[in-house]
């Protein structure tokens, strides 16, 4: 079994020994960088499959790297960061993030975070391929197309709709998402989960502000609809 790649963006050298030690001792494969630089060419170099990402780095913004390596990769990305206001986290979330960790934190439950997220993105569907009008989705690649165009989706974008279509033409809860798509250790709320889902409409939908596949059904929540 080949272990896991775990990329490191931190400054704070303290905080990058506790970070490297915990994820080491899980057995994962640990990659370390300072700045936004060295983030961004270990990002390329190694692919890893999740990245922890520090917000306030010497070079610039934890964001503007997280939003560079979404176009280039969907591995996992996790913020750690002393922010605490839910406006930092929700964009950082509009950015690509898949979870977001405030300092101090837990080094169990952050390894719990970890191990979560992955798990979460290597689920698969029963039927590897679906065909829907103009919209191809391939689960066992994690893509999905568009007339033929593969869209950039964001890993939680992706797990979003993935379980909306393996539950089609039902009315599916926020809560359910959350506990389905975040986890129950997930640090999101129901505006956290509007913005993934306007985000998403506004990548696969014709109209987006008039959905056709994800609907809300307001006082309950989000359904995706089709004819099977």
């Amino acid at each position: 079994m080949v272990n896991e790649k775990i990329l490191i963006v931190e400054d704070d050298i303290d905080i990058m020994e506790v970070l490297s030690l915990t994820i080491a001792n899980a057995n994962y494969l640990v990659f370390k960088a300072s700045t936004i630089y060295e983030g961004w060419e270990a990002a390329v170099k190694q692919k890893p499959d999740l990245i922890l990402l520090d917000v306030n780095l010497p070079d610039g913004n934890g964001f503007e790297l997280a939003r560079r390596i979404r176009e280039v990769s969907d591995a996992i990305i996790i913020f750690v960061t002393v922010n605490h206001l839910i406006d930092h986290k929700l964009e950082g979330f509009e950015v690509g993030a898949d979870d977001y960790i405030t300092k101090p934190f837990i080094p169990k439950e952050l390894l719990a975070r970890i191990q979560a997220n992955l798990k979460r993105k290597t689920t698969s569907i029963r039927n590897p391929i679906l065909h829907i009008d103009n919209l191809v989705i391939h689960f066992d690649e994690k893509n999905v197309y568009k007339n033929g165009k593969r869209l950039n989706l964001f890993t939680k974008e992706k797990l979003l709709l993935f379980f909306l279509i393996e539950h089609a033409n039902k009315v599916i809860s926020v809560d359910q998402l959350i506990d389905n798509v975040w986890g129950q250790d997930g640090v999101t709320d129901s505006k956290t989960v509007s913005v993934h889902i306007s985000t998403l409409r506004r990548k696969i939908e014709d109209v987006p502000a008039k959905p056709k596949w994800i609907q809300t059904v307001r006082g309950f929540g989000y359904q995706f609809v089709y004819k099977k």
